[in-house]
């Protein structure tokens, strides 16, 4: 007898009944009495058989599940993609209520129970902030690649170094947040540096979205999710430890202004650092360390990029560039080390620096439009 899919055995009880003839001694009803019952329990058996054999109908559900995981995975709201790996041991109380101060608590305790410091809130809120700069150099290398790969795609090119230069501030925000004492003593600013760093990942994310044409770039996209998910929850620690102290039993869900909070506000705290001496009297004041003028005569440089280039590395006192009239056809990049520069112009109207940029040219996007 030729084998028969689970259709073919679901229809033989009819397709005997029906439409076969048979041979004596099945010819006679009465014959065929004592052995239908026998028969059709058999049929029975085998039909069980093949419906046992056949794939469950749940897997193609299952499949079609982890594809909508793997769609919104890119977005920077969604939470981790697929299943997280469950932590070795169950998470302890002191990290349950530390991540009970973050939006993504499950992230958070799968985070802080990889790493060996302390529970401690200083020690558990740093090894946060930690886990973020480690998988900030695997989005830099996701960026590298991008960018290695992008050929003659002016705009993938451009969105790939934008993420480079972006993740390479955000690294810098995180290691000033992570250097000693800083958690102990200056817990607002760690804010502000921490906050900063989660919006130079958020804008690498915004500036390959408009990119998103390949699997490579869409991929880099879903990292960068879950990256913003441990960022935010290593500033909402931050906000928790500022607000609560580090007691982290005391510790409770974030709240915006949405929920009632509000930030208590006022002058700067005695942490905050004061304006340099220089700037508190006013710009009036102020004695340019180098000119720049449109003739490049008297001794005064022609062009405002030589003179940020000029300027000291990681200086902490003002660096002041006196700019006078003239329309300066020219793009300036202000490199991250050359920090207190301070542009000084002869007025609004008289002083123009433009580069005739704008977001609508290819391999250009608003993040390389800014002006002054």
């Amino acid at each position: 007898m030729p084998s028969m899919s689970q259709p073919d055995l679901a229809c033989l009880p009819l397709m005997l009944l029906k439409g076969t003839r048979m041979p004596p001694p099945f010819s006679s009803p009465d014959a065929m009495a004592p052995l239908r019952l026998p028969f059709l329990l058999f049929l029975l058996f085998l039909w069980a058989s093949a419906s046992a054999s056949a794939p469950p109908p749940s897997s193609f559900h299952h499949h079609h599940h982890h594809s909508h995981i793997h769609h919104h995975s890119s977005h920077p709201s969604s939470s981790l993609r697929g299943p997280s790996p469950a932590p070795a041991s169950a998470p302890s109380s002191a990290i349950s209520q530390a991540c009970s101060a973050t939006r993504y608590p499950d992230t958070c305790a799968i985070t802080l129970s990889q790493s060996a410091a302390g529970h401690g809130a200083i020690d558990l809120t740093r090894s946060a902030i930690l886990a973020s700069a480690a998988s900030l150099q695997t989005a830099r290398s996701t960026a590298d690649a991008i960018l290695a790969s992008s050929g003659s795609d002016k705009n993938r090119t451009n969105a790939a170094r934008n993420c480079i230069e972006l993740l390479g501030y955000s690294a810098r925000r995180l290691g000033v947040v992570t250097a000693p004492g800083v958690l102990e003593s200056h817990v607002k600013d760690a804010r502000a540096w921490l906050s900063a760093g989660l919006t130079y990942q958020y804008d690498c994310w915004s500036a390959l979205k408009y990119v998103n044409t390949t699997k490579q770039v869409d991929s880099a996209m879903a990292f960068l999710a879950d990256l913003l998910n441990v960022t935010s929850n290593a500033l909402s620690m931050v906000f928790a430890l500022d607000r609560f102290g580090t007691d982290t039993a005391s510790w409770g869900p974030p709240q915006t202004e949405r929920d009632g909070f509000v930030p208590a506000t006022g002058a700067p705290s005695k942490e905050s650092p004061t304006l340099p001496s220089r700037l508190q009297r006013g710009f009036d004041s102020l004695s340019p360390d180098v000119v720049v003028c449109k003739d490049g005569s008297n001794g005064c440089l022609g062009t405002i990029q030589a003179a940020v280039d000029s300027a000291p590395s990681h200086g902490s006192a003002l660096f002041v560039i006196k700019i006078k009239e003239g329309v300066y056809d020219e793009i300036v990049r202000v490199p991250y080390d050359k920090t207190n520069v301070v542009f000084l112009g002869d007025g609004m109207g008289k002083t123009v620096i433009t580069g005739n940029l704008n977001a609508q040219m290819i391999g250009v996007s608003t993040y390389n439009t800014a002006t002054v």
